[in-house]
């Protein structure tokens, strides 16, 4: 099953850091066919790069995965 929500964040969110597929690859040790795959839908990043990647896209990890920042409710 394909995570079109997460790869449409990847994509967005890198596009907005101005990075190509392949810097973004190289900033997380990984190719750039991995990023692609990433955000095509067709696989995820291992969890353990999870933190790393929002922290180079500049979003919480909330974020990253599910496409929206955390709402609190008062």
């Amino acid at each position: 099953m394909k995570n079109y929500t997460f790869g449409n964040t990847v994509y967005s969110l890198r596009l907005s850091k101005h990075l190509s597929q392949k810097e973004l690859g190289n900033m997380l040790g990984v190719s750039d066919k991995a990023v692609s795959r990433w955000e095509n839908g067709s696989s995820q990043p291992r969890s353990s790069l999870l933190p790393k990647l929002a922290e180079v896209l500049g979003v919480t990890l909330d974020k990253l995965l599910s496409g929206r920042e955390k709402v609190s409710v008062a």
